[in-house]
C-alpha cells in the first residue's frame, strides 16, 4: 500500500517529469532549448523542494536526496551548455530518475 504523501507527490511529479523528459530528448538534438531544459529542470526542484514529510517508502526515501544532487548536476550540464550530459544524468539507472519510476509504479499516470 502506498502512503498517501507519496501518492501525492507521485501526482506533483508526474507532469514536471514528463516535461523534462521531453525537453531533455530534444535539447540533445536542438540546443535552442536548453533554457527551457534549465526551466524544466527547476520545476522537477521546485516539487522536491518540498521534502518528505509523510512519505514512508524507502524506495522513494533513498532517492529523493540522491535526485536533488543529480538535479543540481543536470543544471550545471544545462548551464554549461551540455544538454547530452544532463539527458545522461537523467538517465543513469540508480542516480536518475529510474528509481521514480519504481517508488511511483501503479499510480496514476506512471
Amino acid at each position: 500500500m502506498t502512503s498517501a504523501a507519496l501518492e501525492q507527490r507521485c501526482a506533483a511529479l508526474r507532469q514536471p517529469v514528463v516535461d523534462l523528459v521531453e525537453t531533455g530528448i530534444l535539447a540533445t538534438m536542438k540546443p535552442s532549448e536548453i533554457p527551457v531544459l534549465r526551466e524544466r529542470i527547476a520545476a522537477v526542484q521546485s516539487v522536491l523542494s518540498a521534502g518528505t514529510d509523510g512519505i514512508e517508502e524507502e524506495s522513494y526515501l533513498s532517492w529523493h536526496p540522491v535526485a536533488i544532487a543529480t538535479l543540481h548536476r543536470m543544471e550545471q550540464a544545462a548551464r554549461a551548455g551540455d544538454a547530452a550530459e544532463a539527458w545522461r544524468l537523467f538517465k543513469e539507472p540508480t542516480t536518475g530518475f529510474f528509481p521514480l519510476s519504481q517508488s511511483c509504479q501503479g499510480q496514476p499516470g506512471w
